[in-house]
């Protein structure tokens, strides 16, 4: 029950956060805010990716830490060298999966 009302809240703010600029006469947000909202997404973006690559299990380990490397680093080497994203993604699987099995 506990868990529901968490989450009832944070859709309720989320919501809120939301109908706030509808809610404002201005088209635009304030300047400070303006100044901020560019730096947003790749703040979360960054947040979420670097702990999933330097501690995709965890916690920092070389059998963990270094497959996840070598295939972001896979496919970012692809998706620059072919500029497809399947190959890329499927590249960089193979990739993981490879150097996981030799780190075993």
């Amino acid at each position: 029950m506990r868990d529901l009302l968490v989450l009832v809240a944070v859709a309720a703010g989320m919501y809120a956060m939301r109908a706030a600029f509808l809610v404002v006469a201005r088209p635009e947000p304030p300047a400070p805010l303006a100044r901020v909202l560019p730096h947003v997404g790749p703040a979360v973006l960054g947040a979420i990716v670097v702990p999933a690559l330097l501690a995709p299990h965890g916690a920092v380990t070389l059998a963990g830490t270094v497959p996840a490397l070598l295939a972001a680093a896979g496919a970012w080497v692809l998706w620059h060298r072919f500029r497809s994203l399947p190959i890329a993604l499927f590249g960089a699987l193979a990739l993981a999966l490879l150097t996981t099995e030799l780190f075993r």
